[in-house]
């Protein structure tokens, strides 16, 4: 009878000091920022704002993309989606692909956007409200890792910081949390290379200049920031730190990276891959058209998307050269554009939105023409679907080279596409079964995983909450100068022994050399010993 009251004593301990932990983490206060104007960067980032709300967090999120979800009841979303406006009127997307404007000019151009979409969201009455709110208290924010601006709230509220990237970082956040940034291992993942995985000479080379260009223009006193620094020092406060020091007090970094599409990096323990399932949401009815559309396909279906970054502009060209491809082909279409076409054959299905997730898994669909976004060969990999690439800037390029690499696709130049080159690759892709086993293979890998990775964003956010911090999973080499970290001192101490010694041995063996020569050299030998002996006689 005592064991078992001891026995019920023991598990009501638990219980009650699972409820007082679970009380104290759902009790915080959590401001979240997503800045970029970009539908597929939120959409990597949402089901971790909807998790922890319905986890009993209290979620304040600024955003360009609000989910609108009226059944989060936690979740209060600051609209900022006017940024969109300013990117479409700067043309972001024509800039960022356009290959005759230079990686300078690019630059400019598009700080020039960011500092104009940081006034405004500086500016507009929600963030303003929350900026003079002396009562508002966080316990964390989280924010979008890809410039450094909007860190400075984490100085506002005086509270610890984790930065998300719904890619692979940059490389100088990489550096700032001390990971390792070798530029041939790890090239950046904007720079366009033919093969990740085996540079050329001159991809090497370029990789170096492009990481060293990169650390001077992104120094916080550069001119890229100074700019932005006094915008956020206009509504934040004159006494708002320089960026880099701000950089230093990030907790932790969430970086959407997995080895099937990004070569493998060695990362510091506060450094959270979530890896290509975080976003994966459960499986949803299609709609009826659709459903039957895909249904009453003979062959196999195929969906085409650019992505949400991709304008008109740039896409009629390939539409125009795709709907004559699918006039000939037995294959069902869906077709994402917002582009007005003429003559669409009965097999086309054209749609400004679709629900992707859901149209990769009917089984139907056998094949997915994309632009490379992240997001998208995630959700194409995760069920198994083969890919035609057709990048057009930014990691789309990289991540595309990768999906060569691993074989489970092909690519097409966006300056190539025409009906020859498409119905090409769409046929070689539908009829050889190698692309279709890979993707399968891919599929495998990615889903095996330890912990989901919706599951560790949200250990670990807690774990930040529960700790007020990670200071203790910091690396040393996150801080360390650059002639500290490469031991330059060192080596040059070093060196300079060697020189020594090397110089001792040279007149050493200079001097052994002139002495044996001396006595070894007989004629000499014998007109010294005359010479010495004639001066000796007189």
């Amino acid at each position: 009878m005592q064991c078992h009251s001891e026995s019920l004593s023991m598990w009501l301990y638990l219980f009650f000091s699972i409820i007082v932990h679970v009380s104290h983490v759902n009790s915080a206060n959590i401001l979240g920022i997503m800045p970029t104007a970009s539908y597929s960067h939120h959409q990597a980032v949402q089901p971790l704002w909807a998790e922890l709300s319905l986890r009993g967090h209290s979620l304040t999120v600024v955003t360009t993309h609000p989910m609108k979800n009226t059944s989060l009841v936690n979740l209060t979303e600051i609209d900022v989606s006017q940024v969109q406006e300013i990117y479409e009127k700067r043309k972001f997307s024509e800039i960022a692909s356009d290959e005759n404007i230079s990686f300078l000019e690019k630059a400019d151009l598009l700080m020039d956007m960011v500092d104009e979409s940081d006034e405004l969201i500086l500016s507009s009455p929600g963030v303003q409200n929350l900026i003079h709110d002396k009562n508002r208290h966080f316990d964390l924010l989280i924010v979008e890792a890809l410039l450094p601006g909007m860190t400075s709230f984490s100085w506002r509220f005086n509270c610890p910081m984790i930065g998300i990237s719904p890619l692979d970082t940059s490389s100088f956040f990489h550096q700032h949390m001390g990971n390792p940034n070798h530029p041939v291992v790890n090239p950046e993942k904007n720079l366009p290379v033919n093969d990740p995985e085996n540079l050329t000479f001159i991809e090497r080379l370029v990789s170096l200049i492009y990481n060293v260009v990169t650390e001077v223009m992104f120094n916080d006193k550069s001119k890229y920031f100074e700019k932005n620094h006094k915008i956020y020092q206009k509504y934040l406060g004159k006494d708002l730190p320089h960026f880099e020091s701000l950089w230093k007090n990030i907790a932790l970094m969430f970086i959407n990276t997995s080895p099937i599409f990004q070569n493998v990096r060695p990362l510091n323990p506060n450094t959270i891959a979530f890896g290509g399932t975080g976003h994966i949401r459960n499986a949803q009815a299609l709609p009826k058209d659709l459903q039957e559309f895909l249904d009453n396909s003979d062959q196999a279906a195929i969906y085409f998307s650019l992505g949400s970054n991709i304008v008109g502009s740039q896409m009629r060209n390939i539409l125009e050269e795709i709907l004559p491809v699918f006039s000939e082909l037995p294959f069902r279409l869906l077709l994402k554009t917002d582009v007005q076409l003429e003559n669409i054959p009965n097999n086309v299905k054209i749609q400004s939105w679709f629900p992707q997730q859901d149209v990769l898994r009917h089984p139907k669909v056998k094949l997915f023409i994309t632009q490379g976004g992240l997001q998208s060969l995630q959700e194409a990999v995760y069920n198994a679907i083969p890919v035609i690439g057709i990048p057009f800037f930014g990691d789309q390029i990289t991540n595309i080279n990768k999906m060569l690499k691993m074989g489970y696709g092909i690519k097409i130049d966006k300056d190539n596409v025409t009906r020859e080159s498409l119905k090409s690759a769409i046929l070689e892709v539908i009829n050889n079964s190698k692309y279709q086993e890979k993707a399968k293979q891919m599929s495998e890998i990615l889903k095996d995983e330890e912990v989901p990775g919706l599951q560790r964003l949200i250990w670990w956010t807690e774990y930040v909450i529960r700790h007020k911090g990670a200071d203790h999973l910091k690396s040393l080499a996150g801080e360390m100068p650059h002639w500290k970290y490469f031991m330059l001192d060192v080596l040059s101490f070093i060196g300079f022994i060697i020189f020594i010694i090397i110089f001792l041995i040279y007149y050493i063996v200079k001097y052994v050399y002139r002495l044996l020569y001396y006595l070894f050299n007989r004629q000499k030998l014998k007109k010294y010993l005359q010479k010495f002996l004639i001066g000796n006689e007189i």
